[in-house]
């Protein structure tokens, strides 16, 4: 039996899940972001922030530097081309590994059914976890001064949950289906526009319990810095191919190792 509905908000039934509104596919397409506020219901949040915050104390602290595309450098290109631009990141992150059997984001990332609903939206026929023991679950921690600076994803779409929201700073913006150009090459006049301010970003309203769909690879986006409190953040990772790990540049960075703890 599919547990799925015994932990989400009451709006979202097994019929929601299996026969979606045609609405949140158009606005997903067009839009590259689909967000569904009380996604669990109030008691599986407060299970989610309990177990959250009995698990901080774990979290790897990691601090990222990286462009835009998170590729190397291009010597071509000035160094203040949107292509050479550095940004940091800081965050905590515990790994799937350390995620309780029991905790409700299995109960979401194992059922077949919400599997089957984020494969009808994405148009996709299966999505799989991923092969390492660290990266299908992952909860990150943002404290006072951390940031999720400008980046485009390299996943075709990115799944998260918000556990707790601070108290100020953390709004996520984006400025969607603007890394092309129309004859396909990377649009980095308007790229630069939006990193010198002068192109107003989007932003998303994100209550806690809220679950958002994301097409980051398209759409560059970040969260601005944590002023005040603190900001938990789930990412509920899925890959279009069976057997694939995350790298182990990618895990020692995150999470600091590449395996399980010995």
């Amino acid at each position: 039996m599919d547990t799925l509905t015994t932990v989400t908000g009451k709006k979202y039934d097994e019929a929601f899940f299996k026969n979606p509104d045609p609405a949140l596919q158009k606005q997903l397409d067009a839009e590259g972001i689909l967000v569904l506020e009380e996604f669990v219901s109030p008691e599986a949040l407060t299970l989610l922030k309990k177990e959250a915050a009995l698990l901080k104390p774990g979290a790897y602290r990691s601090e990222s530097v990286y462009n835009l595309f998170v590729m190397p450098e291009d010597a071509s290109l000035p160094e203040d081309s949107p292509r050479n631009r550095q940004f940091k990141t800081t965050k905590g992150c515990i790994a799937d590994d350390e995620v309780p059997k029991n905790s409700a984001l299995r109960t979401i990332y194992d059922s077949p059914l919400f599997r089957e609903f984020i494969c009808k939206l994405e148009g996709l026929p299966e999505i799989f976890p991923y092969a390492d023991a660290l990266s299908s679950i992952n909860i990150n921690y943002y404290d006072e001064g951390d940031s999720l600076e400008w980046h485009f994803d390299n996943a075709d779409f990115a799944i998260t949950l918000l556990l707790k929201q601070c108290d100020e700073g953390g709004v996520y913006e984006y400025v969607p289906n603007v890394r092309y150009t129309k004859d396909g090459k990377e649009d980095y006049d308007a790229l630069a526009n939006i990193l010198d301010g002068k192109t107003k970003p989007l932003t998303a309203d994100m209550p806690e319990g809220t679950l958002m769909l994301f097409r980051g690879n398209r759409s560059v986006h970040r969260v601005t810095p944590i002023t005040k409190g603190d900001r938990v953040l789930v990412t509920l990772n899925y890959n279009v191919k069976p057997g694939i790990p995350l790298s182990e540049k990618s895990r020692k960075t995150f999470f600091g190792r590449i395996g399980v703890r010995t």
